[in-house]
């Protein structure tokens, strides 16, 4: 669910991108602190692992590893195995909010990367926020998406800190959960120890050699994910909570003041409100490397109105 959350996070900032000729655009994090969905009384803030326990932590073995392989049993119907069920009572529900945590290990389990993310549907509105963190820094990003009266789907980037968003139309859902999971060929069942707890886990090696196992807890939901690749790095996903029934009030837009990204006649960048005021938006970015150097807004009277209302369109741009 996060890498197709992931991706629809990236449309979303390069829909406004591609209209900026700002080049990638997104210099800074535009999540903010609203939205985060707070802590629901199911939800178990759990920080990743490199990977199962290598060996029983109360006989003073480490933990994080991948020496020790568990027995495996194949499943001799992978519609029937437990990352089948689980996957497909999400998909199938109308409402639900997950919560995860992430982290990318180099080949000495080593952290390279973190992040956390939330994940909201109620019918066809999806909220989806993400923030990760390389090389000591941070970006975040929170989209909302909505299907329109003529059918098209209205996906809105965004700044929960300054109540505004940019909008932008698509064709296409953002995420579509008519289609579920995509099951391997193969699946076994096995049990292994997180943190010295045993849980219940199936495997699969995918076409790139690479083999996930997924933890489930006493819910019969995911609780960790493993991917271990080939080339000895890894990457673990955390399920700090799946929660069906609740979307946690995230999907929804009230109370932003929404702009959509268009061109005028001549070809350059404005920002329209919902009420069809035309914001004029000048950019400066560095001819070599293409970063924004400076970002101006001015209204229809021709004010520059950059700090006093669009301070966080200039932080999205630059940084």
């Amino acid at each position: 669910l996060y890498k197709k959350a992931a991706a629809v996070l990236l449309a979303a900032a390069m829909a406004v991108s591609m209209m900026t000729a700002c080049g990638g655009g997104a210099g800074g994090g535009n999540g903010g602190n609203g939205g985060n969905g707070g802590n629901g009384g199911d939800t178990e803030i759990v920080e990743p692992v490199p990977g199962p326990d290598t060996t029983d932590p109360d006989q003073g073995g480490e933990t994080g590893g991948t020496t020790t392989q568990p027995e495996k049993t194949k499943i001799p119907d992978v519609t029937k195995s437990q990352y089948a069920q689980s996957s497909k009572k999400i998909y199938n529900s109308n409402e639900f909010y997950v919560q995860a945590a992430m982290a990318d290990y180099d080949a000495n389990k080593t952290k390279t990367s973190e992040g956390q993310m939330i994940l909201a549907r109620k019918g066809t509105d999806v909220y989806m926020k993400t923030a990760f963190t390389e090389n000591s820094k941070t970006q975040e990003h929170a989209v909302f998406a909505e299907k329109t009266n003529d059918g098209k789907y209205a996906s809105y980037l965004l700044f929960e800190d300054a109540k505004t968003a940019l909008k932008s139309i698509r064709n296409d859902p953002p995420m579509d959960f008519s289609k579920e999971e995509e099951l391997p060929n193969e699946m076994y069942s096995t049990t292994v120890k997180v943190g010295g707890k045993e849980y219940y886990a199936e495997t699969y090696t995918d076409g790139n050699g690479s083999e996930q196992t997924t933890c489930f807890g006493d819910n019969g939901m995911p609780k960790y994910q493993f991917f271990q690749r080939k080339d000895g790095t890894s990457e673990t996903t955390v399920f700090q909570t799946i929660r069906i029934g609740n979307s946690n009030n995230l999907c929804q837009v009230n109370g932003y003041k929404a702009y959509t990204m268009e061109k005028d006649a001549e070809g350059k960048p404005i920002l329209v409100d919902e009420s069809g005021n035309k914001y004029k938006v000048t950019f400066k970015f560095d001819g070599t490397t293409g970063v924004c150097t400076d970002v101006k807004v001015e209204n229809s009277n021709g004010d520059d109105v950059t700090t006093k209302d669009f301070a966080w369109f200039v932080k999205y741009f630059k940084g």
